[in-house]
Protein backbone atom coordinates (compact mmCIF):
# COMPACT_ATOMS: atom_id res chain seq x y z
CA UNK A 1 0.00 0.00 0.00
CA UNK A 2 2.71 2.47 1.01
CA UNK A 3 4.64 2.08 -2.25
CA UNK A 4 1.63 3.36 -4.19
CA UNK A 5 1.76 6.75 -2.50
CA UNK A 6 2.27 9.80 -4.66
CA UNK A 7 4.33 12.65 -3.24
CA UNK A 8 2.23 15.65 -2.27
CA UNK A 9 -1.06 13.80 -1.95
CA UNK A 10 -2.90 13.83 1.36
CA UNK A 11 -1.97 10.34 2.54
CA UNK A 12 -0.33 9.01 5.68
CA UNK A 13 1.72 5.95 6.45
CA UNK A 14 1.44 3.99 9.69
CA UNK A 15 3.95 1.73 11.45
CA UNK A 16 1.24 -0.93 11.28
CA UNK A 17 1.74 -0.94 7.50
CA UNK A 18 5.39 -1.87 8.05
CA UNK A 19 5.03 -4.82 10.40
CA UNK A 20 4.80 -3.22 13.84
CA UNK A 21 2.00 -5.47 15.03
CA UNK A 22 3.67 -8.62 13.66
CA UNK A 23 7.13 -7.79 15.02
CA UNK A 24 8.38 -10.34 17.54
CA UNK A 25 11.46 -8.54 18.89
CA UNK A 26 12.36 -5.02 19.98
CA UNK A 27 14.83 -4.78 17.09
CA UNK A 28 12.10 -5.68 14.60
CA UNK A 29 9.92 -2.98 16.14
CA UNK A 30 12.75 -0.45 15.66
CA UNK A 31 12.89 -1.33 11.98
CA UNK A 32 9.12 -0.99 11.67
CA UNK A 33 9.39 2.60 12.88
CA UNK A 34 12.48 3.28 10.78
CA UNK A 35 10.96 1.96 7.55
CA UNK A 36 7.75 3.89 8.14
CA UNK A 37 9.60 7.18 8.43
CA UNK A 38 11.84 6.46 5.44
CA UNK A 39 8.72 5.92 3.35
CA UNK A 40 7.10 9.08 4.71
CA UNK A 41 10.16 11.17 3.84
CA UNK A 42 10.40 9.59 0.38
CA UNK A 43 6.84 10.48 -0.54
CA UNK A 44 6.48 13.70 1.44
CA UNK A 45 3.64 12.44 3.65
CA UNK A 46 2.98 12.24 7.38
CA UNK A 47 3.31 9.31 9.76
CA UNK A 48 0.07 8.28 11.42
CA UNK A 49 0.59 7.08 14.99
CA UNK A 50 -3.11 6.86 15.77
CA UNK A 51 -3.73 3.73 17.84
CA UNK A 52 -0.03 3.17 18.59
CA UNK A 53 0.30 3.88 22.31
CA UNK A 54 3.57 2.30 23.50
CA UNK A 55 6.46 0.63 21.69
CA UNK A 56 9.49 -1.20 23.05
CA UNK A 57 12.49 -0.97 20.74
CA UNK A 58 16.17 -1.92 20.81
CA UNK A 59 18.92 -0.23 18.79
CA UNK A 60 20.50 -2.74 16.38
CA UNK A 61 24.21 -2.69 15.58
CA UNK A 62 23.66 -1.38 12.03
CA UNK A 63 20.97 1.14 12.95
CA UNK A 64 20.58 4.48 11.22
CA UNK A 65 18.71 7.38 12.80
CA UNK A 66 14.99 7.49 12.09
CA UNK A 67 14.46 10.40 9.67
CA UNK A 68 11.81 12.95 10.54
CA UNK A 69 9.43 14.62 8.12
CA UNK A 70 8.36 18.24 8.29
CA UNK A 71 5.33 17.37 10.41
CA UNK A 72 5.74 14.75 13.15
CA UNK A 73 2.72 14.33 15.43
CA UNK A 74 3.32 11.28 17.62
CA UNK A 75 -0.08 11.33 19.36
CA UNK A 76 1.36 10.84 22.88
CA UNK A 77 3.39 7.82 21.85
CA UNK A 78 5.63 6.25 24.52
CA UNK A 79 8.87 4.70 23.28
CA UNK A 80 10.96 2.54 25.62
CA UNK A 81 14.41 2.25 24.07
CA UNK A 82 17.17 -0.17 25.02
CA UNK A 83 20.66 0.29 23.61
CA UNK A 84 23.51 -2.20 23.91
CA UNK A 85 25.00 -1.48 20.48
CA UNK A 86 26.43 2.04 20.07
CA UNK A 87 25.91 5.69 20.96
CA UNK A 88 23.12 6.74 18.66
CA UNK A 89 20.60 9.46 17.77
CA UNK A 90 17.11 7.98 17.63
CA UNK A 91 15.49 10.68 15.44
CA UNK A 92 17.13 13.09 13.01
CA UNK A 93 16.06 16.11 10.97
CA UNK A 94 18.95 17.37 8.89
CA UNK A 95 20.03 18.19 5.35
CA UNK A 96 23.26 18.60 3.35
CA UNK A 97 25.00 21.91 2.64
CA UNK A 98 27.08 23.33 -0.20
CA UNK A 99 30.31 25.27 0.20
CA UNK A 100 30.46 28.85 -1.05
CA UNK A 101 32.87 31.75 -1.22
CA UNK A 102 31.57 35.00 0.27
CA UNK A 103 33.84 37.91 1.08
CA UNK A 104 34.15 39.27 4.61
CA UNK A 105 32.77 42.62 3.49
CA UNK A 106 29.67 41.02 1.98
CA UNK A 107 29.12 38.91 5.12
CA UNK A 108 29.01 42.01 7.31
CA UNK A 109 27.05 44.06 4.78
CA UNK A 110 24.29 41.46 4.47
CA UNK A 111 23.65 41.94 0.74
CA UNK A 112 24.06 38.58 -1.01
CA UNK A 113 22.24 39.42 -4.25
CA UNK A 114 25.47 38.96 -6.20
CA UNK A 115 26.19 35.56 -4.67
CA UNK A 116 25.19 32.66 -6.88
CA UNK A 117 22.61 30.49 -5.18
CA UNK A 118 21.42 33.18 -2.76
CA UNK A 119 19.74 35.70 -5.08
CA UNK A 120 16.25 34.26 -4.67
CA UNK A 121 14.48 32.08 -2.15
CA UNK A 122 15.30 31.43 1.48
CA UNK A 123 18.66 30.13 2.65
CA UNK A 124 20.80 29.60 5.70
CA UNK A 125 24.34 30.90 5.47
CA UNK A 126 26.44 28.94 7.97
CA UNK A 127 29.64 30.74 8.94
CA UNK A 128 32.64 29.28 10.67
CA UNK A 129 35.73 31.29 11.53
CA UNK A 130 38.68 28.95 10.96
CA UNK A 131 40.93 31.21 13.01
CA UNK A 132 40.25 30.21 16.63
CA UNK A 133 38.32 32.70 18.74
CA UNK A 134 40.05 31.31 21.85
CA UNK A 135 43.36 29.53 21.28
CA UNK A 136 43.10 27.15 24.21
CA UNK A 137 40.57 26.76 26.96
CA UNK A 138 42.43 26.63 30.26
CA UNK A 139 42.47 23.11 31.67
CA UNK A 140 41.40 21.61 28.34
CA UNK A 141 43.00 20.50 25.09
CA UNK A 142 40.84 22.62 22.79
CA UNK A 143 40.04 26.23 22.05
CA UNK A 144 36.84 27.78 20.73
CA UNK A 145 35.71 28.10 17.12
CA UNK A 146 33.16 30.84 16.64
CA UNK A 147 30.23 30.21 14.33
CA UNK A 148 27.39 32.38 13.10
CA UNK A 149 24.24 31.78 11.13
CA UNK A 150 22.47 34.16 8.77
CA UNK A 151 18.93 33.80 7.46
CA UNK A 152 18.86 35.15 3.90
CA UNK A 153 15.67 35.94 1.97
CA UNK A 154 15.98 36.88 -1.72
CA UNK A 155 19.61 37.76 -1.26
CA UNK A 156 19.24 39.95 1.83
CA UNK A 157 20.26 38.85 5.33
CA UNK A 158 17.54 39.26 7.96
CA UNK A 159 20.06 39.22 10.84
CA UNK A 160 23.74 39.93 11.49
CA UNK A 161 26.64 37.94 12.95
CA UNK A 162 27.30 38.24 16.67
CA UNK A 163 30.54 40.08 15.88
CA UNK A 164 31.95 41.40 12.57
CA UNK A 165 33.79 39.14 10.13
CA UNK A 166 35.52 41.87 8.11
CA UNK A 167 38.70 41.84 10.20
CA UNK A 168 42.29 40.86 9.44
CA UNK A 169 42.15 37.86 11.76
CA UNK A 170 38.94 36.27 10.45
CA UNK A 171 39.10 33.27 8.10
CA UNK A 172 35.49 32.58 7.07
CA UNK A 173 34.44 29.12 6.00
CA UNK A 174 30.99 29.35 4.41
CA UNK A 175 28.30 26.77 3.70
CA UNK A 176 24.77 27.36 2.47
CA UNK A 177 21.52 25.39 2.25
CA UNK A 178 17.98 26.18 1.08
CA UNK A 179 15.12 26.35 3.60
CA UNK A 180 11.44 27.21 3.68
CA UNK A 181 9.44 29.10 6.28
CA UNK A 182 7.14 26.07 6.69
CA UNK A 183 7.11 25.08 10.34
CA UNK A 184 8.76 21.73 11.14
CA UNK A 185 6.89 20.16 14.07
CA UNK A 186 7.93 17.41 16.47
CA UNK A 187 5.21 16.88 19.04
CA UNK A 188 3.61 14.51 21.53
CA UNK A 189 6.17 11.86 22.47
CA UNK A 190 7.69 10.35 25.62
CA UNK A 191 11.06 8.64 25.31
CA UNK A 192 12.14 6.37 28.17
CA UNK A 193 15.81 5.46 27.99
CA UNK A 194 15.79 2.01 29.54
CA UNK A 195 17.91 1.21 32.58
CA UNK A 196 21.03 -0.93 32.14
CA UNK A 197 21.63 0.18 28.56
CA UNK A 198 25.36 0.06 27.87
CA UNK A 199 25.27 2.90 25.32
CA UNK A 200 23.59 6.28 25.05
CA UNK A 201 20.49 6.79 22.97
CA UNK A 202 20.33 10.48 22.25
CA UNK A 203 16.80 11.48 21.31
CA UNK A 204 16.73 14.23 18.65
CA UNK A 205 19.36 15.52 16.22
CA UNK A 206 18.17 18.69 14.47
CA UNK A 207 20.56 20.40 12.06
CA UNK A 208 20.47 23.04 9.30
CA UNK A 209 16.77 23.87 9.71
CA UNK A 210 14.65 27.00 9.81
CA UNK A 211 11.44 27.31 11.86
CA UNK A 212 11.38 24.23 14.09
CA UNK A 213 8.95 23.55 16.94
CA UNK A 214 9.70 20.82 19.48
CA UNK A 215 6.75 20.62 21.85
CA UNK A 216 5.02 18.31 24.34
CA UNK A 217 8.07 16.06 24.67
CA UNK A 218 9.16 14.09 27.75
CA UNK A 219 12.57 12.45 28.10
CA UNK A 220 13.16 10.13 31.06
CA UNK A 221 16.66 8.94 31.91
CA UNK A 222 17.46 6.44 34.69
CA UNK A 223 20.42 6.67 37.03
CA UNK A 224 23.41 5.42 35.08
CA UNK A 225 27.20 5.40 34.85
CA UNK A 226 26.94 6.89 31.37
CA UNK A 227 27.94 10.55 30.86
CA UNK A 228 28.46 13.16 28.11
CA UNK A 229 24.78 13.31 27.16
CA UNK A 230 23.20 15.47 24.48
CA UNK A 231 19.60 14.29 24.63
CA UNK A 232 18.44 17.04 22.26
CA UNK A 233 21.04 18.44 19.84
CA UNK A 234 20.29 21.52 17.76
CA UNK A 235 23.05 22.82 15.47
CA UNK A 236 23.16 25.40 12.67
CA UNK A 237 19.48 26.32 12.97
CA UNK A 238 17.38 29.47 12.99
CA UNK A 239 14.01 30.22 14.60
CA UNK A 240 13.77 27.29 17.00
CA UNK A 241 11.03 26.94 19.61
CA UNK A 242 11.10 24.39 22.45
CA UNK A 243 7.74 24.41 24.20
CA UNK A 244 6.47 22.31 27.13
CA UNK A 245 9.40 19.92 27.19
CA UNK A 246 10.24 17.94 30.33
CA UNK A 247 13.65 16.33 30.84
CA UNK A 248 13.89 14.06 33.86
CA UNK A 249 17.56 13.26 34.28
CA UNK A 250 20.50 13.13 31.88
CA UNK A 251 23.51 10.89 31.38
CA UNK A 252 25.79 12.95 33.62
CA UNK A 253 27.25 13.22 37.09
CA UNK A 254 27.63 16.19 39.38
CA UNK A 255 31.34 16.13 38.48
CA UNK A 256 31.11 15.21 34.78
CA UNK A 257 29.12 16.84 32.02
CA UNK A 258 26.07 15.69 30.14
CA UNK A 259 23.34 17.92 28.71
CA UNK A 260 19.62 17.69 28.17
CA UNK A 261 19.81 20.34 25.44
CA UNK A 262 22.99 20.94 23.42
CA UNK A 263 22.93 23.86 20.99
CA UNK A 264 25.63 25.22 18.68
CA UNK A 265 25.21 28.07 16.22
CA UNK A 266 21.56 28.92 16.68
CA UNK A 267 19.92 32.24 15.87
CA UNK A 268 16.57 33.12 17.42
CA UNK A 269 15.78 30.36 19.91
CA UNK A 270 12.76 30.46 22.22
CA UNK A 271 12.49 28.09 25.19
CA UNK A 272 9.04 28.01 26.82
CA UNK A 273 7.85 25.99 29.84
CA UNK A 274 10.93 23.80 30.01
CA UNK A 275 11.07 21.73 33.18
CA UNK A 276 14.15 19.71 33.94
CA UNK A 277 16.23 18.07 36.62
CA UNK A 278 19.72 16.68 36.07
CA UNK A 279 23.05 16.09 37.78
CA UNK A 280 24.90 18.48 35.46
CA UNK A 281 23.57 21.70 33.91
CA UNK A 282 20.65 21.06 31.59
CA UNK A 283 21.99 23.35 28.85
CA UNK A 284 25.30 23.22 27.02
CA UNK A 285 25.43 25.85 24.27
CA UNK A 286 27.90 27.76 22.10
CA UNK A 287 27.53 30.46 19.46
CA UNK A 288 24.01 31.59 20.40
CA UNK A 289 22.43 34.73 18.96
CA UNK A 290 19.10 36.08 20.30
CA UNK A 291 17.75 33.61 22.87
CA UNK A 292 14.55 33.83 24.93
CA UNK A 293 13.56 31.70 27.93
CA UNK A 294 10.13 32.07 29.50
CA UNK A 295 8.38 30.17 32.32
CA UNK A 296 11.16 27.59 32.72
CA UNK A 297 12.15 25.67 35.85
CA UNK A 298 15.76 24.55 35.35
CA UNK A 299 19.16 24.35 37.02
CA UNK A 300 21.22 26.24 34.43
CA UNK A 301 21.22 28.21 31.23
CA UNK A 302 24.60 28.82 29.66
CA UNK A 303 26.49 30.10 26.69
CA UNK A 304 29.89 28.48 27.08
CA UNK A 305 31.46 30.86 24.59
CA UNK A 306 30.34 33.49 22.06
CA UNK A 307 26.81 34.82 22.08
CA UNK A 308 24.63 37.92 21.98
CA UNK A 309 21.35 38.99 23.60
CA UNK A 310 19.58 36.69 26.05
CA UNK A 311 16.18 37.46 27.58
CA UNK A 312 14.99 35.30 30.49
CA UNK A 313 11.55 35.93 32.01
CA UNK A 314 9.44 34.22 34.67
CA UNK A 315 11.99 31.45 35.24
CA UNK A 316 13.08 29.56 38.34
CA UNK A 317 16.71 28.56 38.78
CA UNK A 318 17.79 26.07 41.41
CA UNK A 319 21.02 25.12 43.17
CA UNK A 320 23.62 25.85 40.51
CA UNK A 321 24.56 28.84 38.32
CA UNK A 322 24.07 30.35 34.86
CA UNK A 323 27.28 30.46 32.86
CA UNK A 324 28.49 32.86 30.16
CA UNK A 325 31.66 33.93 28.39
CA UNK A 326 32.39 36.07 25.34
CA UNK A 327 28.83 37.41 25.41
CA UNK A 328 27.73 40.72 23.87
CA UNK A 329 24.62 42.87 23.93
CA UNK A 330 22.21 42.39 26.83
CA UNK A 331 21.50 39.54 29.24
CA UNK A 332 18.16 40.36 30.89
CA UNK A 333 16.54 38.51 33.80
CA UNK A 334 12.97 39.63 34.46
CA UNK A 335 10.63 38.27 37.15
CA UNK A 336 12.99 35.37 37.83
CA UNK A 337 13.58 33.49 41.09
CA UNK A 338 17.04 32.25 42.06
CA UNK A 339 16.99 29.55 44.78
CA UNK A 340 20.49 29.01 46.20
CA UNK A 341 21.65 29.84 42.72
CA UNK A 342 24.35 32.14 41.33
CA UNK A 343 22.65 34.23 38.64
CA UNK A 344 25.76 34.64 36.48
CA UNK A 345 29.10 32.84 36.41
CA UNK A 346 31.66 34.30 34.00
CA UNK A 347 33.44 31.17 32.78
CA UNK A 348 37.07 32.16 33.17
CA UNK A 349 38.57 29.12 31.43
CA UNK A 350 37.94 30.71 28.03
CA UNK A 351 39.67 33.92 29.18
CA UNK A 352 37.16 35.87 27.06
CA UNK A 353 35.82 38.61 29.35
CA UNK A 354 33.73 40.74 27.02
CA UNK A 355 31.55 43.61 28.17
CA UNK A 356 27.76 43.34 28.11
CA UNK A 357 24.70 44.76 29.86
CA UNK A 358 23.46 42.56 32.72
CA UNK A 359 19.99 43.53 33.89
CA UNK A 360 17.76 42.23 36.70
CA UNK A 361 14.20 43.48 36.83
CA UNK A 362 11.71 42.41 39.52
CA UNK A 363 13.71 39.32 40.51
CA UNK A 364 13.93 37.38 43.79
CA UNK A 365 17.23 36.04 45.17
CA UNK A 366 16.96 33.39 47.89
CA UNK A 367 20.57 33.02 49.01
CA UNK A 368 22.76 31.09 51.41
CA UNK A 369 26.49 31.30 52.19
CA UNK A 370 27.40 29.24 49.13
CA UNK A 371 25.81 31.59 46.60
CA UNK A 372 26.28 34.97 48.18
CA UNK A 373 27.21 36.82 45.02
CA UNK A 374 25.41 38.17 42.01
CA UNK A 375 28.26 37.54 39.56
CA UNK A 376 30.94 34.91 40.06
CA UNK A 377 33.82 36.35 38.02
CA UNK A 378 36.17 33.50 38.94
CA UNK A 379 39.77 34.24 37.94
CA UNK A 380 41.25 37.24 36.15
CA UNK A 381 44.78 36.69 34.82
CA UNK A 382 47.21 38.77 32.79
CA UNK A 383 47.12 36.22 29.95
CA UNK A 384 45.89 37.87 26.75
CA UNK A 385 44.05 36.10 23.97
CA UNK A 386 45.54 36.53 20.51
CA UNK A 387 42.23 37.71 19.04
CA UNK A 388 41.88 41.46 19.62
CA UNK A 389 38.11 41.07 20.13
CA UNK A 390 38.73 39.17 23.37
CA UNK A 391 42.18 40.45 24.33
CA UNK A 392 41.10 42.94 26.98
CA UNK A 393 39.31 42.13 30.25
CA UNK A 394 35.83 43.54 30.78
CA UNK A 395 33.05 43.10 33.34
CA UNK A 396 29.35 43.55 32.64
CA UNK A 397 27.48 46.70 33.56
CA UNK A 398 24.87 45.71 36.16
CA UNK A 399 21.42 47.25 36.48
CA UNK A 400 19.04 45.99 39.18
CA UNK A 401 15.50 47.30 39.70
CA UNK A 402 12.61 46.27 41.96
CA UNK A 403 14.38 43.13 43.17
CA UNK A 404 14.41 41.32 46.53
CA UNK A 405 17.26 39.51 48.30
CA UNK A 406 16.13 36.98 50.93
CA UNK A 407 18.70 35.54 53.33
CA UNK A 408 17.87 31.89 53.98
CA UNK A 409 20.57 31.72 56.68
CA UNK A 410 22.93 34.24 58.30
CA UNK A 411 25.04 35.71 55.48
CA UNK A 412 27.84 38.14 56.36
CA UNK A 413 28.49 39.50 52.88
CA UNK A 414 26.77 39.68 49.53
CA UNK A 415 28.98 40.51 46.56
CA UNK A 416 28.08 42.16 43.29
CA UNK A 417 31.26 40.59 41.85
CA UNK A 418 33.13 37.70 43.42
CA UNK A 419 36.67 36.88 42.33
Amino acid sequence: MATSLIKGQNYMVSPCMFGLEEAKTDIERFYALYNTHVEAVKYGVEVDYDGVKEVNIEIPADAKSIPLTSYNIFNDLVINVKNNSKNFYLFSLTQPTDSAYISKKVIDGGDFTNVKGLRSGQHLVILQDDNLWVDKRQGHEYGHTRKDLLYVVDGKAVNKPIMPYNTKETKPNVRICPVTDEVKVISGITINRVKDSKYKTYCFDIQKQYNVELCDVVINTPESNLTADAAIRINDCAKVQIDHVKINGTYSRTDYYGYGISMNNVWKSEILYLNSRSNWGIFGTNNINDAILDHCDINRYDIHCYGRNVTIRNCKFNNLYNQFSSVYGTVLFEKCVFNNHVPVLLESSYNACTGFELKFNDCVFNINNKCNYLVDARYLTDIRNSRPEVATKNLPNITMTKSTINLLEPVKEYYMFHF
